[in-house]
C-alpha cells in the first residue's frame, strides 16, 4: 500500500513537470536543447512545415509541424530523465531503513496513461505496446506504445482525434508524438512521413 502511495505521488509530480516547459520560448531552440539533453535526433519530414505552438493546460509540447495544405499536425514533447535519475541515485545512496524511492526508468507506462488521460480530457481506451525488438530497431528505444483518443478541447484546438506514440529510453527521456487529425480514415497515410522522425541516438 505504501509503495502505491509513493507511486501515485511520483506520477503526479512527473505530470506537474510537463507544465515547466513553456510554449513562450522560441520553440526551435527549446526543442534542440531537449534533443541534446535526451540524446535524441529529429529529422524534418519532407512536405511538412513548422507549426505554431498553442499553449494549453492539458499537455505542453515543444515543437510542431503540419502539412501546408491539409488539416493534419504533429506535435512533439520530450521529457528528459537525467535530473530525476540523478536525484534517485542520490536518494538511494543515502536512504535509511524504511525509505522507498521509485526509479524514474520504471514509470513510462504510468506516465503514458496520465498523458493520454490529460489530452483526452479524462478518457483512456488502453494502449498497444510495441514489440521490444521492433522499438529498439526502429526508435533505438527500450519501450514504446501507442493509443488513439478523442481530444479534449484545450489540447485539441480544433482537432477531433489524436494518435499518440510514446517512446522511452532508460536514463535518457520519455518522448511523446501526437498526430492530430479530423480524418481517421487517412490518419496512417498522413502520419507515415513523420512516424520515425524522432528517435534516440
Amino acid at each position: 500500500m505504501k509503495n502505491r502511495i509513493y507511486q501515485l505521488i511520483f506520477v503526479l509530480l512527473l505530470i506537474s513537470t510537463f507544465s515547466m516547459y513553456s510554449a513562450d520560448n522560441k520553440q526551435g531552440k527549446v526543442f534542440a536543447d531537449l534533443l541534446t539533453e535526451s540524446k535524441m535526433v529529429f529529422q524534418m519530414p519532407n512536405g511538412l512545415v513548422e507549426a505554431t505552438i498553442v499553449d494549453n493546460d492539458q499537455m505542453h509540447y515543444e515543437f510542431a509541424i503540419k502539412y501546408p495544405d491539409k488539416k493534419f499536425e504533429i506535435r512533439y514533447s520530450i521529457r528528459p530523465l537525467r535530473g530525476m535519475i540523478d536525484q534517485y541515485k542520490e536518494n538511494e545512496k543515502n536512504k535509511k531503513a524504511g525509505d522507498v524511492f521509485l526509479d524514474p526508468n520504471k514509470f513510462y507506462s504510468s506516465s503514458f496513461q496520465a498523458v493520454a488521460i490529460n489530452i483526452s480530457g479524462g478518457r483512456f481506451g488502453g494502449k498497444k505496446e510495441f514489440d521490444k525488438s521492433s522499438v529498439q530497431k526502429e526508435f533505438n528505444a527500450d519501450w514504446g506504445a501507442t493509443t488513439f483518443v478523442e481530444t479534449g478541447k484545450a489540447f485539441g484546438q480544433g482537432y477531433k482525434y489524436c494518435m499518440m506514440v510514446a517512446i522511452h529510453k532508460d536514463d535518457c527521456a520519455d518522448a511523446y508524438i501526437f498526430f492530430m487529425t479530423d480524418d481517421k480514415e487517412h490518419l496512417m497515410e498522413l502520419a507515415m512521413p513523420a512516424f520515425y522522425s524522432l528517435k534516440f541516438k
